[in-house]
């Protein structure tokens, strides 16, 4: 490009030289030597600035080029990180909705828990409330047993005094011919046929009658006891016989007592047995003859017993 500018240069100074002056020429020659220098000056400058940009843009080609490198290697990190993080995040995503799935399970079981243990509540409440309510009546019941055990202790003390107080009263009188004992919590007096009554009869004598009011004049005062009076014979005869026959002499002790005591008639009750209650076998005249028998029963009222029973 240099060579270039020099001979266009010279040619523009040649070509007036055919046809111009000397003086003319050197003027000429002069300016252009000016613009030659000036030219060249240019020239020069353009080089030199040519030459500068061309290495600034090297170094700047250089800088950009490395800025790119570090550029695309971070690209390439950023991309890489990007796909881990992508990655990262799907692998998140499935463990948040997998937990998400439990939690919910969880939650439901929890739920399920939570009404199992208000029904549970509920029925131990229920339970407590049942359980409260039998240990009222428990309590209530030990209490109306205590008062039971007590009533029946007392009624005991009452049937064993009122049998000693008997047995005092009728000591007078032979074993075979009466006998005071205890059975199921009642007062037997039983009164054989000898002492009472003659064979076929039911006229009571002399010896059975004062028996029979000495006993009336103690239950006369011991209004707690009702009094049974059973009459029982022995197989002998037909059963109709002896049924009659044990009911009028059961009869008899009913008119001595209410004639000559002041017991109450609503207190007594008679009946006949005839010979369906043997104490003995009738097989033997022994046997037969304890059959023969009146059974005065005294029987404790137990109307308190009852009503607490009952409460």
């Amino acid at each position: 490009m240099k060579k270039s500018l020099f001979f266009i240069t010279l040619i523009i100074i040649l070509l007036p030289s055919c046809i111009v002056t000397k003086k003319k020429y050197d003027s000429l020659n002069e300016r252009n030597q000016k613009t030659i220098d000036s030219l060249g000056y240019a020239l020069d400058k353009t080089v030199y600035d040519y030459k500068n940009e061309k290495l600034r843009n090297e170094m700047l080609l250089k800088r950009n080029k490395s800025l790119i490198d570090s550029l695309t290697a971070e690209t390439n990190k950023l991309s890489n990180d990007t796909s881990y993080l992508n990655n990262s995040l799907s692998d998140a995503l499935k463990e948040y909705n997998k937990k998400q799935r439990i939690l919910k399970e969880t939650e439901e079981r929890l739920n399920k828990k939570g009404e199992l243990i208000d029904k549970l509540t509920k029925e131990q409440k229920l339970k407590s409330e049942q359980i409260d309510s039998l240990r009222l009546s428990l309590e209530k019941k030990q209490k109306r047993l205590l008062q039971l055990e007590s009533m029946i202790n007392k009624n005991k003390a009452e049937v064993n005094k009122l049998k000693n107080i008997i047995n005092d009263a009728l000591k007078s009188f032979d074993n075979s011919e009466l006998n005071v004992y205890l059975k199921d919590g009642k007062v037997y007096v039983a009164m054989e046929e000898k002492l009472l009554f003659k064979t076929g009869s039911s006229s009571i004598d002399k010896r059975g009658k004062e028996a029979i009011i000495k006993l009336g004049k103690i239950l006369e005062k011991n209004t707690n006891t009702e009094i049974l009076i059973e009459g029982h014979t022995d197989n002998v005869g037909p059963d109709k016989y002896n049924w009659k026959l044990s009911t009028e002499r059961a009869l008899s002790v009913v008119d001595i007592l209410t004639q000559n005591t002041g017991i109450s008639p609503s207190r007594i009750t008679a009946s006949g047995r005839g010979m369906h209650k043997p104490v003995a076998s009738n097989k033997t005249d022994a046997g037969k003859q304890k059959n023969r028998r009146i059974e005065i029963i005294l029987v404790p009222k137990l109307d308190s017993l009852y009503k607490i029973m009952n409460e």
